[in-house]
């Protein structure tokens, strides 16, 4: 019952106006189209239970565009308005299922559903307009915007009444309870007394049927399909003129198939294959198309009714397509009892469902911004129609997203030598003037997508860093794209640089970025961009540059401080002096930890080299004054990386037995040496600490 109600409404939906005499026609599609949907989702569908059939969406803006093929060719006395509107029907039932089939097979439908909620909502709330017009033109004959008041005044008031009660019975009723047998309690309860009123007033079917309060009793062969239709007098020009309504249908019905997907998905905890459902409709529809349906889709409030109904088998679908079949085969006058206003009141509460869900409910859920799209592409649908909606709709969501992605800062952390160091050892003197005069090198970690907006702000934020910096640092490393915009606005940004002496130092650029820099007129390798592969070793360089008037090289006395000329030179024989030239590794991973050594001049690094993928990363850079391989030499396990010098340097080294000997024959002096080691190990302490918090 339920089904022949939905396919008879939206077939007198569709065929309102100039087509309502041939109403009859419209339903025999809607309920051809039933009948095919029904059994293709019963046997492909991802649920048992799915109903589906013509539905609210697609059926509102096919009575637009239906509604609109007729005034053009009645404007132009064209003879063949009939042909050429059934077979718009038919094409785009086809045309649609085999987009629909398409992206289902491709496994786009995840795709689908990053279509804005907004947007989303926009669509639906339109459709309540539609719905809720086209509704008032089934009632009055005439669109809401050109009814004059004598066209109300030949409105029965049967029509009227009934029309309006069943509308808002439904509305209270499925607001309020929401119980299964609502929709067909109501619907039949409102057959029956329409019925009695009539007999009531004295008024006989005949006279009923005159007056467009009764459906016509369908003929057995009205059944039409794009095979038995006159194509010489179709009007393929008018159809194709019409294609965008067809586009919007499209997704109109893909974002429907989805949302009621993913409400069914909710509903019983079972999950949806959403490329199924895609192509399970879109096969129905090339199904339809072929037979002479109307565009179809999955159903959740008819599915809902079934379930609840407790059908869970799959052949509760194709038991109601029997009854369909028997029903237009043994009795097709019994669609002649179904009255009109009854049928309208269920299109006007379908469309004030909408608008109550979306701009009634939606206001408390919405953001302020999101609810104003939704208006827009309301308004827009009202007076221009639903693709300049749909274009609306996706041109302020995505306005509304760069202007929110622009406020997001895509500067991960901003910090300065004071706050964050390079893997360099340094003495503390170098580290105290670091973190005193942390303002020379200012720096930023940028991450996500620079674009226009967001490097606006990126320009905006270090114009005044600039004015206090001798360094400015900024690494790329979680960057993934760049655009023309950001390109210019860098340039820019390296023209204030140097207009106020400062060096900027780019790292962490991937081949991919570099060459689109290239690519947008920014050559790094003709600029005076400083580039390096990390930030680690940027921040070295950055780090050197300031402290390029300090000292480049220490003695031991230097190292251990305030000792008398007796006691260095015992220091002095303890300890070896060894020289050591570029790119020399002088311990290497799993040798024993037999010695470590003081830096007096140039600097060594710490490598970690990774057996699985050959791959070498530096851990840590020492200057001047620090300490190396302290750690495996105090545990008295093997080396645990390799430490090589990355330019010539003297390193003063101490063995095991030598420091026992010291130990035992100065224990003071040994004791100044444990200590230094300890202040060592404090201060790197402290650094790493730092780092952390930076983090948190």
């Amino acid at each position: 019952m339920v089904t022949l109600a939905y396919a008879s409404s939206f077939g007198t939906l569709i065929f309102g106006g100039l087509l309502a005499p041939q109403a009859s026609l419209a339903v025999v599609a809607a309920l051809v189209s039933s009948g095919i949907t029904l059994l293709v989702l019963s046997w492909r569908s991802s649920f048992h239970f799915t109903m589906g059939g013509p539905d609210s969406n697609p059926s509102a803006i096919l009575a637009v565009s239906v509604a609109a093929i007729s005034s053009e060719l009645m404007r132009d006395h064209d003879a063949a308005i009939l042909p050429t509107v059934l077979m718009f029907l038919y094409l785009s039932a086809l045309g649609c299922g085999l987009l629909l089939y398409l992206i289902g097979e491709r496994n786009w439908g995840h795709y689908v559903r990053f279509i804005p909620h907004q947007v989303v909502g926009g669509f639906l709330v339109g459709t309540g307009y539609l719905l809720l017009a086209g509704g008032w033109k089934m009632l009055v004959a005439a669109s809401p915007s050109t009814t004059t008041l004598a066209q109300l005044e030949h409105v029965p008031a049967l029509a009227w009444t009934f029309a309006a009660v069943v509308a808002l019975t439904l509305v209270v009723l499925m607001r309020t309870w929401r119980h299964f047998l609502v929709i067909p309690g109501v619907i039949l309860l409102a057959v029956v007394l329409f019925h009695l009123a009539l007999q009531w007033s004295g008024i006989d079917q005949a006279t009923a049927r005159a007056q467009g309060l009764l459906l016509d009793p369908i003929p057995l062969g009205a059944w039409d399909n794009p095979f038995n239709q006159p194509w010489g007098l179709v009007r393929w020009d008018v159809i194709l003129l019409h294609a965008n309504d067809f586009v919007a249908m499209t997704m109109v019905v893909t974002v429907a198939i989805l949302l009621n997907a993913t409400s069914l998905d909710h509903e019983v905890g079972h999950d949806a294959d959403f490329d199924r459902e895609l192509k399970a409709v879109g096969l129905a529809n090339i199904l339809t198309g072929t037979a002479g349906g109307l565009v179809a889709v999955n159903s959740f409030n008819r599915s809902l009714l079934n379930l609840r109904a407790g059908a869970r088998s799959r052949w509760a679908a194709r038991a109601c397509v029997g009854f369909i079949v028997l029903l237009m085969v043994g009795a097709p006058h019994a669609v002649g009892w179904l009255p009109k206003p009854v049928l309208t009141g269920l299109i006007l509460y379908l469309g004030i469902s909408l608008l109550l869900q979306w701009l009634w409910d939606g206001r408390r859920e919405m953001l302020k911004g999101d609810y104003l799209i939704m208006l827009a592409i309301l308004a827009t649908v009202m007076l221009f129609g639903v693709v300049p909606g749909v274009m609306v709709g996706m041109l302020a969501s995505m306005a509304s997203f760069v202007l929110n992605l622009s406020r997001a800062s895509v500067i991960k952390e901003r910090f300065t030598s004071a706050s964050r160091q390079s893997n360099v050892e340094r003495p503390a003197a170098d580290l105290m003037w670091l973190r005193t005069h942390g303002d020379q090198l200012q720096g930023a970690t940028l991450h996500g997508h620079l674009f226009f907006g967001t490097s606006s702000t990126v320009l905006d934020q270090l114009r005044v860093t600039l004015l206090k910096a001798k360094v400015l640092t900024l690494d790329f490393w979680e960057v993934r794209e760049i655009d023309v915009s950001s390109v210019i606005i860098l340039r820019k940004l390296l023209k204030l640089a140097a207009d106020v002496g400062v060096k900027v130092v780019f790292t962490g650029l991937s081949a991919k970025l570099q060459a689109r820099l290239a690519g947008c007129g920014l050559d790094l390798a003709r600029s005076p961009v400083h580039v390096f592969a990390d930030l680690d070793h940027g921040l070295e360089w950055a780090e050197e540059q300031l402290l390029s008037a300090a000292r480049k090289s220490i003695s031991l006395a230097d190292f251990f401080g305030s000792l008398d000329p007796a006691e260095l030179a015992t220091v002095e024989e303890y300890f070896e002096v060894i020289s050591v030239a570029a790119g020399t590794t002088f311990i290497r991973s799993g040798d024993p930890a037999d010695r470590f050594y003081i830096v007096l001049e140039g600097r060594v690094s710490i490598h970690l080299q990774a057996a699985a993928t050959g791959y070498r990363k530096r851990l840590r850079c020492y200057g001047a004054g620090t300490i190396v391989g302290e750690m495996g030499f105090y545990n008295n396990e093997p080396r645990s990386a390799d430490i090589n010098a990355d330019i010539d340097s003297r390193l003063a080294g101490i063995s095991r037995t030598r420091i026992k000997e010291l130990e035992e024959q100065h224990p003071r002096l040994a004791n100044r040496l444990h200590q230094l080691v300890v202040l060592t190990l404090a201060s790197r302490l402290r650094t790493a600490n730092s780092a952390i918090q930076e983090l948190l």
